[in-house]
């Protein structure tokens, strides 16, 4: 029960030493700076923003002209760094970019090939078609993995030639390896298809020039979250180098799906903008690294790291079936360790995903990836004591406290 100040500040304070003491590996997750963090609580966050897609200046509320100012020179620095031509800051998250994304481009009866969740896709379009408006209009289907959880590229182009799709949706959370938007691009201009991306996982290694560009790579949309490999506050964005695409996500944004977009994060999300710009490269180099070292680590421990004859990963995570050393829902025993991960979407073999932003962030580095893949040894294989690995896992996460890579 919250009944006063001091008991919000001490639930509070509860929460900052807990996961001070936590191995956050969860990989859409990560530790904003201090700096970042400050700039949420501007007065901007009691103030409406809401504006017309193409005419941004137009405000429906009075009182705006530096909230205009502001997020029209945020609208470049997101254009800056992610080489784009046309941006809208509107969604909330990346979940609702890519509703408005879907629901823009596609007309009743389109067929849209996206990421199952069995294959960890963000589950988009088929969670949409749980709803009888959208099941009743869209059609989806899901295209092929090879044994290395990569996108199977000749399986996937003789898919949209039998198929004949609107859209094409790449990207997802388990993104382990750069997508075939290349090789797309080509059949998309033969066939009338467009491709969006979805970054949301991958979007501070795009900004880091780490992982390719989809929109260089020919995606005609690309749309993302701006808090998981990327460092900043929670919310969304889209981008594209097509006018024509931007007004139509755009118009179906808002105000059919947002009003008032949380103005609050966008100061949070220029500073975080600036520290990318300066420290991304680095900051993204070293998370790769982190993740190939770890995943190295974890495989000579005995755990089947997918992905294995590509070098398991080439982005802030990768994918570890657990087969027979695990229950079902893995994540929750490695919890009670303060080993804090993602479960599975598939229902099938125990798998987790593991993810490498935060602890990079925090100061780790490749040594350290084999103190991590021991502590996974200890729960799962060794089943050792619980109680005794956490306190053993609270102590070495207590050693990187740091936030690098930033102001």
């Amino acid at each position: 029960m919250l009944k006063n100040i001091k008991d919000v500040d001490n639930l509070l304070k509860k929460h900052e030493e807990y996961r001070k003491g936590c191995l956050n590996l969860i990989a859409s997750e990560n530790f904003a700076s201090e700096t970042v963090r400050n700039y949420l609580s501007s007065d901007f966050g009691n103030r409406y923003g809401c504006y017309s897609t193409m005419n941004p200046e137009e405000r429906e509320y009075t009182g705006n002209k530096y909230i205009h100012e502001f997020e029209m020179a945020t609208h470049e620095l997101v254009k800056e760094i992610f080489e784009a031509e046309y941006v809208d800051l509107r969604p909330i998250g990346g979940h609702m970019a890519g509703m408005a994304t879907v629901l823009a481009l596609l007309n009743p009866g389109d067929l849209v090939i996206e990421v199952s969740l069995e294959d960890w896709g963000h589950g988009l379009v088929g969670p949409m078609c749980q709803l009888r408006q959208f099941d009743e209009t869209i059609n989806v289907e899901y295209m092929p993995f090879d044994e290395d959880r990569a996108v199977d590229t000749e399986k996937l182009i003789a898919q949209v030639k039998e198929r004949k799709p609107k859209l094409v949706i790449l990207g997802g959370s388990g993104t382990l390896f750069p997508e075939p938007v290349r090789e797309l691009r080509k059949l998309a201009d033969e066939q009338g298809f467009l491709i969006a991306y979805d970054a949301s996982h991958v979007t501070g290694l795009i900004a880091g020039k780490v992982f390719p560009n989809p929109l260089k790579e020919g995606a005609d949309v690309m749309f993302g979250s701006t808090h998981k490999s990327f460092p900043g506050p929670q919310g969304g964005f889209v981008v594209s180098n097509n006018k024509e695409l931007i007004e139509k996500i755009g118009n179906a944004l808002s105000p059919s799906l947002v009003t008032s977009h949380h103005l609050n994060r966008l100061p949070s999300l220029a500073i975080s903008i600036m520290e990318m710009k300066e420290f991304g490269h680095e900051y993204g180099k070293q998370i790769v690294k982190n993740s190939k070292a770890l995943a190295e680590a974890l495989a000579k421990k005995g755990f089947n790291v997918l992905g294995s004859r590509r070098g398991y990963t080439e982005t802030h995570l990768m994918l570890v079936d657990l087969g027979e050393y695990a229950p079902k829902a893995p994540a929750k025993l490695l919890e009670k360790a303060s080993i804090l991960c993602s479960d599975d979407f598939s229902g099938t073999s125990p798998q987790v995903r593991i993810g490498t932003p935060e602890i990079t962030r925090r100061g780790m580095k490749e040594e350290q990836m084999e103190y991590i893949a021991e502590f996974f040894k200890r729960v799962l294989i060794d089943k050792e004591d619980i109680e005794t690995v956490a306190k053993d896992v609270e102590a070495f996460s207590k050693e990187y406290l740091d936030c690098l890579y930033s102001y």
